[in-house]
């Protein structure tokens, strides 16, 4: 008995240090980040998230690559083609909202009369947009001083700016500040938790904020002569939904680009699910690197609001299906229906006497034999009975 437990304590002692050898297995890299390059070794993409073989990605330009091969932390990817425009892409200018009616005074001469102001109909029921936050100590260097604050990164502070200006512009925000420490490979089994629950209220898309780990140059840009970041949109390939969420990336892209060009630097096809296998309208978005100012990435926030309407359907009006209205009953009601058929059906028998008696008299005749004998004898039997 005590051999055995001096073999199974070197046994252990030996397969500790093994294990805590073993590389990151996780959707992020623990430390640096990788470079992605194409034939020709021109650099396409620059992340901290864990690359694999099988891997793609939509430049900026809208050209694919898929990953070949992955040396460490360099990976290296093939142009595979230019990538379709999405499916059913959407173009949604931000309607102004409507002035209030002025209403017009009496006639001159006339006496005053209070003005009857009628009540105000029921307002739509505004989209709701839920956002959380499975990595929430992701912060800032140059403005929170560290690149995590675990349990309040300064990644909050971006989602901040995104719901409110997502308010601002008539959507309701479930803003949802769940903490899913530590920052691990088990931070989305904790997210998916709180995914769930955000469900339940029927958002019409959620969005996972998220700040990259790559050079500041890899996500340094402005726009109108601000200084932004520029965001990553991130797509998991363990997802059922795959092609609708794809497409649904393409259709935020279409709008930034059309919008705010350079604002997104590309789609990344991603191993994992990132929860977005619970529903097609889930989408992480990487805003900066830690390297980046956070005021930099509270700016392409509001920004990004800005195209949410812009590729976002709008609800659908009307009633809810299956509460629908019947259709109206046709004109002059049902009864004409009812006459018409019994005009085709009489029209049926006089045909049928006239072909098995060969003259109109015998049809008369054989009916009104019908009509004294034949059908009295009916009434009768049912009368009995």
């Amino acid at each position: 008995m005590t051999r055995i437990a001096v073999i199974l304590a070197l046994l252990l002692c030996i397969a500790a240090p093994a294990a805590a050898a073993e590389p990151f297995t996780g959707p992020e890299l623990s430390d640096g980040y990788m470079t992605v390059v194409d034939e020709n070794g021109r650099v396409i993409l620059e992340t901290g998230l864990a690359v694999h073989p099988g891997d793609g990605f939509v430049a900026a330009d809208n050209r694919f690559y898929e990953v070949r091969a992955v040396e460490g932390t360099l990976a290296r990817a093939r142009f595979v083609r230019d990538e379709p425009p999405p499916l059913a892409a959407m173009s949604r200018p931000v309607q102004a909202p409507v002035p209030p009616d002025i209403l017009p005074g009496p006639p001159a001469g006339s006496p005053a009369e209070p003005a009857r102001i009628e009540p105000p109909s029921p307002a739509p029921p505004k989209q709701l947009v839920a956002v959380y936050y499975t990595h929430n100590d992701e912060s800032y260097i140059p403005t929170d001083g560290a690149a995590t604050i675990p349990g309040n990164g300064g990644i909050y502070r971006v989602g901040d700016a995104f719901a409110q200006r997502l308010v601002a512009l008539g959507y309701a925000v479930e803003n949802d500040q769940t903490r899913h420490d530590p920052h691990d490979a088990n931070a989305y089994q904790r997210s998916r938790r709180t995914f769930k629950r955000l469900l339940e209220q029927s958002p019409a898309t959620l969005f996972d904020i998220h700040r990259d780990s790559a050079p500041r140059s890899a996500y340094q840009h402005a726009i109108d002569d601000q200084p932004v970041v520029k965001l990553l949109l991130v797509v998991g390939r363990q997802n059922q939904n795959r092609e609708a969420t794809m497409n649904y990336a393409k259709q935020i892209k279409a709008a930034a680009d059309g919008k705010y060009e350079g604002l997104i630097r590309g789609i990344f096809i991603a191993h994992g699910n990132y929860n977005q296998d619970m529903n097609p309208q889930a989408m992480l978005v990487e805003f900066g690197t830690q390297y980046n100012t956070r005021e930099e990435a509270e700016r392409s926030a509001a920004l990004f609001a800005d195209l949410v309407p812009l590729f976002l359907a709008p609800a659908a009006a009307g009633p809810a299906a299956g509460t629908a209205d019947p259709p109206p009953a046709p004109p002059g009601g049902y009864w004409r229906d009812i006459l018409t058929i019994a005009g085709f059906l009489a029209a049926g028998i006089a045909g049928f006497l006239f072909v098995s008696t060969g003259s109109w008299r015998e049809a008369k005749r054989k009916l009104a034999r019908f009509r004294r004998f034949e059908f009295v004898n009916f009434l009768g039997r049912k009368r009995k009975d």
